[in-house]
């Protein structure tokens, strides 16, 4: 007996004597089998038609099958077949591999991932959180691999309009452009892999693809400075070009999923389920928020009206798009039922702290290098990479390790412990700290949050494999990831001013404007200070970066405790009878 196909549910596979062939077991989010029996429909089918319009369309679309199935479908089918009928609060979700899919191997897997890893790479360099939702929504309504390849080109076409750009204007528009492209390219790659290899695989190679971000992390600043002395600093977007034509050539070659079956829907149809309301309302959000913490950098303080009304502007905002996303149900950006999924709001909540630990170093660690050891912009790049080598490096053991033995849970939990335990020692940064000290510190940071860094991808990947709620969580992942970092960020550049001009209310180095020391940035400053005072400012600049990196504690802690709450769910397929004899 053949059934509907899943992509098509208006579309007979085949003859059959049963008019609702999925009319079987479902299971739960959570692996349960549920004993009553339940009529599957997708969410978004369910928001477009209502009950017994799919129910009159799968009659429709049954009559053109055997004259079996016709008779089958009396009035009392109908009617046991409605009663059913429900929707699961969580995604489901198949604990089996399906056994018609065929998954890539050899050199065209090798070829496919070496593509997603440029891809990576480029996204390292050039990552934004807005759009992020958006692309969740894109992959579950279109061709996953066209979808991917759009977001790529889009992201070209910004990079080219970035390197010829006349004025800052243009430069704005353009990287406006290549953001939006690039936050495709980051919920994309995670998707493919989940769909190219098996089930059990995928947490290696995520990690492999992932590895890329500590790379495109380290190498970018340097080829930045490279290419800015010696031949112009157009080739920083110039470069994205060749890189991201390997990717697309790799992708259209060696990347064919199963085509889905066509639906009597029309892109504009489709096109409204991407919730425009939603994405405006979010995007509104994030826009006010950001002002906010950008206007603090520069001198605004809390309590200005400006800050204020920015502020309370993203708090109405969140609230009335929270609202919306509830009134939309399952047609929602980002459906309430996804984030209500225990291990997705786990993997949420641990990638946002993550993440913002480890922007927040990236970003004042080499200040810490300039600052304080007297190392140029370049020098501090080279110092950061052991850094972004060893949370590579681990993040690909990780990979292996939740491959091997099945859990995401213990390497997650674990890895932010010893990271939040590295960040301790950060604090004691100082002037006459050694080389072999500040190595260990970072080491131990590195290799901590690599071992957690991808499991919250990991996490919702084992969860949801084989649903098409996948991308919506992924891109719920990585939009909070990105969100941490961009926010705290700010908050550290906030406490970081904070405490400088601490130091100037104290009078702790007299006769020296400290809005002159932090304009001048962290190493020309030293050209302002008279060399008697020159010791002390360094003391003071020391002072303001270590209580900065006293911010990433709490949110280490936080990481471990919330990385507590995902599911210990193997992504090994269950073992048979045969096998568990």
């Amino acid at each position: 007996m053949t059934s509907y196909d899943d992509e098509n549910p208006y579309r007979l596979a085949g003859p059959s004597r049963d008019p609702f062939p999925r009319l079987n077991s479902s299971t739960s989010s959570l692996g349960r089998r549920n004993s009553s029996p339940r009529l599957q429909v997708t969410p978004i089918e369910e928001q477009r038609y209502p009950m017994t319009e799919i129910i009159k369309a799968r009659l429709s679309a049954s009559q053109h099958g055997s004259e079996d199935a016709q008779r089958a479908m009396t009035s009392d089918n109908v009617r046991r077949t409605l009663e059913p009928m429900t929707i699961d609060e969580n995604p489901p979700v198949n604990d089996e591999e399906p056994s018609t899919v065929e998954y890539l191997t050899g050199l065209r897997l090798g070829l496919l991932i070496g593509g997603l890893m440029l891809g990576m790479l480029l996204f390292s360099i050039d990552r934004t959180i807005i759009s992020t939702p958006l692309f969740g929504r894109i992959f579950v309504l279109y061709s996953i691999k066209w979808s991917y390849l759009i977001a790529m080109i889009i992201f070209e076409l910004g990079s080219l309009l970035c390197g010829l750009a006349p004025n800052s204007t243009t430069l704005i528009v353009g990287r406006a452009i290549a953001g939006f492209g690039s936050a495709g390219i980051l919920v994309g790659s995670f998707v493919i892999v989940n769909k190219a290899v098996p089930r059990q695989k995928v947490p290696i190679f995520t990690a492999v693809v992932g590895l890329m971000f500590g790379v495109g992390a380290s190498v970018g600043p340097l080829l930045g400075g490279v290419f800015t002395d010696l031949v112009t600093w157009r080739w920083c977007f110039y470069i994205n070009l060749p890189l991201g034509a390997i990717t697309i050539i790799c992708l259209v070659l060696f990347f064919n999923p199963k085509r889905r079956e066509r639906t009597t829907r029309t892109l504009l149809d489709r096109f409204k389920d991407l919730d425009i309301v939603g994405n405006i309302l979010i995007l509104g959000a994030f826009v006010m928020l950001f002002l906010a913490l950008e206007h603090t950098t520069r001198g605004f303080s809390w309590n200005h009206p400006l800050i204020i009304w920015l502020l309370v502007g993203c708090g109405i905002t969140t609230i009335i798009f929270m609202g919306w996303q509830w009134a939309k149900g399952d047609a929602a950006l980002i459906p309430p039922r996804i984030i209500k999924q225990r291990t997705v709001a786990a993997s949420c909540g641990s990638a946002f702290m993550i993440y913002a630990v480890l922007i927040n170093l990236t970003f004042f660690l080499p200040l810490w290098f300039q600052a304080i050891k007297n190392e140029t912009a370049m020098r501090s790049g080279v110092h950061m990479v052991p850094f972004f080598v060893f949370q590579s490096v681990f993040s690909l053991i990780a990979g292996g390790i939740v491959s091997k033995f099945g859990y995401a849970t213990p390497p997650a939990v674990i890895g932010s412990a010893i990271g939040t335990i590295g960040l301790g020692l950060l604090t004691l940064l100082n002037p006459n700290t050694t080389t072999a000290q500040w190595v260990g510190y970072e080491v131990l940071v590195a290799a901590g949050f690599g071992l957690s860094i991808q499991q919250c991808f990991n996490a919702v990947q084992t969860m949801l494999s084989g649903s098409d709620d996948l991308p919506l969580a992924t891109a719920a992942v990585a939009a909070a990831q990105s969100l941490g970092g961009a926010i705290f960020v700010s908050v550290g550049n906030s406490v970081f001013q904070h405490q400088l001009m601490k130091a100037s209310t104290a009078n702790l180095v007299p006769g020296i404007d400290i809005k002159q020391v932090i304009a001048a940035g962290a190493t020309a400053f030293r050209d302002l200070i008279p060399a008697e005072q020159l010791l002390a400012m360094i003391q003071v600049y020391n002072k303001a970066i270590q209580t900065v990196l006293i911010v990433p504690i709490p949110l280490g802690v936080l990481a471990t405790l919330i990385a507590c709450f995902i599911e210990m769910r193997s992504v090994k397929p269950p073992k048979t009878n045969e096998e568990s004899g």
